[in-house]
């Protein structure tokens, strides 16, 4: 039972974290970006050529990621699903909290909106925590008689 609600909120906060990313992360004027959308200034970062590729092929894997665990849940394959729930919730986790940090620069003309990276650092809580219930909780055990027939 308690595999079975880890999975639930697990597969919770794998869809909540995914839909973070889609929610605002920048505003610049009147415009808002995505964390999609941001990635194309990441040269403006120093994160133009190898660094740059990196950070966009891992940021662009968490939706396939996400996915891949909540398929994984289903197949009932919960330590697996559980074990990449724990690296999607480190990586989204991880940077949405950097840039919810960074918020809060309403008066400025270029600034992080809380709202995509709380969403997303929700949603990675979530997925964690269900992953760990998910790891923590007691396998069955198959009960065998002394005479050997279960």
């Amino acid at each position: 039972m308690r595999r079975t609600w880890g999975a639930v909120v697990g597969v919770v906060g794998l869809i909540t974290g995914v839909a973070g990313t889609f929610l605002p992360w920048l505003r610049s004027g009147t415009v808002v970006r995505n964390s999609y959308e941001v990635l194309a200034f990441r040269g403006f970062a120093g994160l133009d050529g190898t660094a740059g590729e990196v950070v966009r092929g891992v940021w662009v894997a968490i939706t396939p990621l996400a996915v891949c665990c909540v398929v994984l849940w289903v197949l009932r394959l919960h330590r697996f699903a559980a074990c990449v729930g724990l690296v999607f919730g480190t990586i989204a986790g991880t940077v949405a909290a950097l840039a919810a940090v960074q918020g809060g620069n309403e008066g400025a003309l270029v600034g992080i909106t809380p709202t995509g990276p709380l969403v997303t650092l929700g949603g990675a809580l979530l997925g964690v925590a269900g992953a760990i219930t998910v790891l923590t909780a007691k396998s069955r055990t198959v009960i065998v008689s002394p005479g050997g027939a279960p």
